[in-house]
């Protein structure tokens, strides 16, 4: 053989290696965006502004079946008896999802910030997911695992927070007296 065949060869070999590798890498990129993702999260309600819900929603591109949730604090001890805060107690952080589709969420409500914030504290709760990758073809597919943080501070100045509603009456009815004495005089 001489050099010019080897040297051939050996950028043959290289090149496929190459090849290979990368078919490897985008296989494993394609296979990870096509997992579920469920998050939990504290938003406000688009409605009511003082409350606040836990949203579970999956942001993946895939199905989630056999959703669990488990709490680095016991939350549950915290929660009051008021029905006000069944999320706590009782539905999908306490039994589970069964089936959740890529793009869906549930919204829990909560309560009002100063209530919630007699529940979780200063705090941030560590709320650890466990599901599978539901229509898997895998005999052994595993448990898929992700940590998501419920927590208030990051909502103490928002509107949710801000529970002063006998203050914002008495500044609408200071601009109602003051509208009346201009048209007074």
């Amino acid at each position: 053989m001489d050099y010019f065949q080897t040297g051939g060869l050996l950028i043959n070999i290289l090149t496929m290696l190459v090849a290979v590798g990368s078919s490897c890498i985008s296989y494993l990129v394609y296979k990870e965006s096509t997992y579920p993702d469920v998050i939990v999260y504290l938003e406000q309600n688009n409605e009511v502004k003082t409350v606040l819900n836990i949203v579970i929603k999956n942001i993946g591109k895939s199905a989630a079946k056999d959703v669990t949730f488990s709490f680095n604090e016991n939350i549950f001890k915290h929660s009051l008896s008021n029905c006000e805060y069944g999320a706590l107690t009782g539905g999908a952080l306490v039994s589970g999802i069964p089936f959740l589709a890529p793009g869906s969420c549930r919204i829990l409500r909560l309560g009002n910030f100063a209530d919630s914030k007699k529940i979780l504290g200063d705090k941030k709760i560590r709320v650890t997911t466990t599901f599978r990758k539901a229509n898997s073809k895998n005999p052994f597919a595993r448990n898929i695992t992700n940590e998501s943080y419920i927590e208030l501070l990051s909502l103490a100045r928002v509107d949710a927070s801000d529970n002063s509603n006998e203050k914002k009456i008495a500044e609408n009815l200071a601009k109602i007296e003051k509208a009346l004495l201009k048209i007074k005089t």
